[in-house]
């Protein structure tokens, strides 16, 4: 503390205060990654200009980032200069301590995972595909170890790696591109016919530009900004979990005369609807319509991808085990621990047989400092890991039910799967995203949290979170709510 507080008096006035000293106290006895970032932040402090240091950090924040463009909202960023992680913690430039459960949901290994980061620091030969490498045999062991984990082999016959999640999208939807061409083709089953594109309302899928097009969570900002999205016609939409409206929207397209090139959906949604996992007859209803059609079907766990239910891939969720595998299914975000870009495109037979040199191509991909940083992080999973993942989660919903019980009429919904959950707040009296809205509110008194959803706080922490972490984000989130209602 005595460390801390030396920060404290050597930086200016604290917009961010971050969790109360008795909270820092009780878990520093507990955890000692919470000591290790206080250290790794003093040690730190002492290296940046005291004239920044002794800024007001409202006035911080807005100077260091002043080169950039900034993709988001200014009220949806941190109100706070981060200078060292370990675990779930940050610790800022002027002395505050938060517990992080935002992350974009990266941060399964919480901040600067020891083996992972030893792992990505080794020299290695920095090439890609094109060059062989013995680290491209041990990645695709450790993903055919994981993936049918639950159920005797892997379903996927290969692998791409590329940087991003989104990248992983664009490339399976170029590759259900390549299917929509024959199938439409000269010959082809469905001649001459126009093609949609069918997705999941409120998904996201990421912000390239096909992933895009079938991201109905940001469809709004996307049709009014940008010409050539508000001339498009080419996405359905069904709503999550609703097997007539899917099967209507086959029938549609055979009554009306166009191909669904490809069905995509997130196993647990990420963002537009945080937590909500998809049903297991939902799903085999999309498989037989995606088949029967000649269509390709595509799993996006970028966001639930181990975080969902303690396994990579849907193909080992409870009660998927013997489900029949999709056509391609993409992973990333917590298999690079959001340490290093790294996206993995999983195909089955059908998908890599549709492939073409050609179509594609990544400067970075495959290259051994991403895939010895993904084996890492797949060698570290146990059985213990994924039992926390589903445990936790169960007790995060719980808990956050009995807080909507304990204070009526603010939390709308509570929604979850695994170490995804998210909580609706009641819009007529309170607002999640704004300057000194309950989400800023949070991150100034100590929760990393994240915005999700129509009007939710979304949680996404590290997977080894513990039940007295799970209790100091609850009593956060109530403290939140209290402020803006009592």
């Amino acid at each position: 503390m005595a460390l801390l507080e030396q920060m404290r008096n050597a930086s200016g006035t604290p917009e961010t205060i971050g969790l109360p000293d008795n909270v820092i106290l009780d878990f520093m006895s507990s955890d000692n990654t919470l000591i290790q970032a206080i250290e790794e932040a003093y040690a730190k402090h002492s290296q940046f200009p005291s004239e920044k240091l002794m800024m007001a950090e409202d006035d911080l924040v807005k100077d260091l980032q002043q080169d950039y463009v900034n993709f988001y909202a200014p009220a949806t960023v941190n109100p706070y200069v981060a200078i060292a992680g370990r675990g779930p913690w940050i610790v800022t430039s002027h002395g505050a301590v938060l517990h992080d459960n935002g992350g974009y949901g990266m941060l399964g290994g919480g901040h600067g995972p020891i083996e992972i980061i030893e792992a990505m620091s080794e020299n290695h030969v920095m090439a890609n595909v094109m060059t062989p490498s013995f680290s491209h045999a041990r990645m695709a062991k450790a993903l055919r170890k994981e993936l049918g984990h639950t159920r005797g082999s892997c379903p996927f016959s290969k692998f791409i790696c590329m940087n991003s999640g989104s990248e992983s999208m664009t490339v399976a939807m170029r590759i259900c591109d390549v299917n929509s061409k024959i199938m439409t083709g000269p010959g082809g089953r469905h001649e001459g016919k126009p093609v949609k594109l069918l997705a999941i309302e409120r998904a996201f899928h990421g912000r390239t530009d096909r992933p895009a097009q079938i991201s109905h969570s940001c469809k709004g900002a996307y049709d009014k900004n940008l010409k050539t999205f508000s001339e498009r016609d080419n996405l359905i939409l069904v709503p999550s979990n609703n097997v007539a409206a899917l099967q209507d929207a086959f029938a549609d397209a055979e009554k009306n005369g166009y191909f669904i090139e490809s069905m995509s959906i997130e196993p647990v949604q990420g963002e537009g609807n945080p937590g909500q996992c998809i049903d297991r007859d939902f799903y085999d209803e999309a498989r037989r319509l995606t088949n029967e059609n000649g269509s390709m079907l595509i799993i996006d766990s970028i966001q639930a991808g181990i975080r969902g239910q303690g396994t990579l891939s849907v193909v080992d969720y409870e009660g998927f085990q013997d489900a029949e595998a999709p056509d391609l299914e993409t992973w990333s975000k917590a298999l690079n621990a959001g340490q290093y870009p790294l996206s993995v495109l999983g195909l089955n037979e059908r998908a890599a047989g549709l492939y073409v040199v050609g179509i594609y191509g990544n400067t970075m991909t495959t290259n051994p400092r991403a895939l010895e940083t993904a084996v890492a992080v797949l060698e570290r999973i146990t059985p213990e890991l994924r039992q926390n993942i589903r445990d936790r989660g169960v007790e995060f919903v719980d808990k956050l039910n009995a807080l909507a019980e304990e204070l009526p009429g603010t939390i709308t919904k509570v929604q979850g799967t695994g170490l995804l959950i998210s909580a609706e707040l009641e819009p007529s009296i309170l607002t999640v995203v704004g300057f000194d809205e309950v989400e800023v509110w949070c991150r100034k008194h100590g929760l990393g949290v994240i915005h999700g959803g129509i009007n939710a706080l979304r949680y996404t922490p590290h997977f080894a979170i513990t039940s007295a972490e799970v209790d100091l984000v609850i009593d956060i989130t109530r403290q939140s709510i209290k402020h803006f209602t009592q």
